[in-house]
């Protein structure tokens, strides 16, 4: 191989973050593919395309690089939250992403985005209380300052949330609101039906 061909995987490489770092999404994954034709098992360049698939909201195509990733880089935390992430973007795949989270965290307790991205899966099931469990955690695993200063954000967004609507702490709460409110609704439905009959009798 020339010296030419051994280059050219880096160099598509480097190409191809600069067009994601200027916006140009299509084009990176273009350039991501094209190095990873040259040198397939590339986690850099598996990571970036991953991460391009993201802001495309190419949910599976993610996963996918992300999973490729895991297998060629065990300890790489933030492709595995990313995975995580993207399966969990696909509504019939949410709870297999809440098993993958729950492994990056026992294997991982201080992961910041496992900390972050499962707070914001939790947030977006319903279940409040645990979603801000784990941001809470986030701030505590070493964020940088922009990052502490978007989980603030978040938290303070539920906060102000959580004054002005019912919200639903978690999922057993809800079941038991549920079953009260068929309660409450079954005991008027009877005591209508019983004042019915005796005015009827």
């Amino acid at each position: 191989m020339s010296d030419a061909s051994a280059h050219a995987p880096t160099v598509l490489m480097q190409q191809a973050y600069e067009q994601l770092q200027e916006g140009r999404i299509e084009e990176a994954v273009e350039t991501f593919s094209a190095s990873l034709v040259v040198a397939p098992h590339q986690a850099n360049a598996l990571r970036g395309r991953g991460a391009a698939y993201l802001q495309l909201k190419r949910w599976d195509l993610a996963a996918a690089d992300f999973e490729a990733v895991r297998s060629l880089a065990p300890d790489d935390l933030d492709s595995w939250a990313n995975l995580a992430t993207s399966v969990s973007m696909q509504p019939e795949k949410m709870y297999h992403a809440m098993k993958l989270f729950d492994e990056l965290l026992s294997a991982h307790p201080d992961s910041l985005q496992g900390h972050w991205q499962v707070g914001l899966l939790h947030l977006r099931l319903g279940a409040i209380s645990k979603g801000r469990q784990h941001l809470q955690q986030a701030l505590t695993c070493r964020p940088t300052l922009g990052q502490r200063r978007q989980i603030e954000a978040i938290l303070h967004e539920q906060a102000t949330l959580d004054r002005t609507r019912y919200h639903r702490p978690d999922f057993e709460a809800l079941h038991q609101h549920e079953v009260q409110q068929s309660m409450g609704r079954w005991s008027r439905l009877r005591a209508w039906w019983t004042r019915g009959r005796r005015g009827s009798s």
